[in-house]
């Protein structure tokens, strides 16, 4: 005897190309997203905050010769909130980026878990997490 679970997780993918116009784009979705699960207030302003540095990286940062596409992934378990950020360009280099460098930290200080990760075929990936209210 088989015994199937059909287990329905809220989720949500987006792929954008990698311009300004993603990071709004992306934001309003998970913003949607979110409130739709259970965030409001201060959690759902750390969201989208966390989510528009996330994206506005990839559009700075991944794809300095050529335009390339950003992965946004979220999904909903044990009450949480996860996001993931990708993009396929060329990873962390050593030089000095452009602009302030506060986008990871807000990310991690707003954030219940976080991660930020090289992609094995190249590019970067941002793991966050975020507990939902109840």
């Amino acid at each position: 005897m088989t015994t199937r679970y059909d287990i329905a997780v809220p989720c949500v993918s987006l792929a954008q190309p990698a311009t300004g116009a993603a990071v709004r784009a992306i934001r309003r979705s998970i913003r949607a997203f979110a409130e739709a699960n259970g965030a409001y207030g201060a959690r759902l302003a750390a969201i989208e905050l966390a989510v528009s540095e996330a994206v506005a990286n990839v559009v700075v940062h991944a794809y300095p010769d050529e335009p390339g596409e950003v992965l946004v992934l979220a999904d909903v378990e044990d009450g949480e909130l996860e996001l993931v950020v990708m993009d396929d360009g060329e990873g962390f280099r050593p030089e000095p980026a452009p602009g302030l460098g506060l986008g990871l930290g807000l990310m991690q200080q707003s954030a219940t878990a976080f991660e930020v990760r090289d992609r094995p075929l190249g590019g970067v990936e941002v793991w966050l997490r975020f507990a939902l209210e109840r």
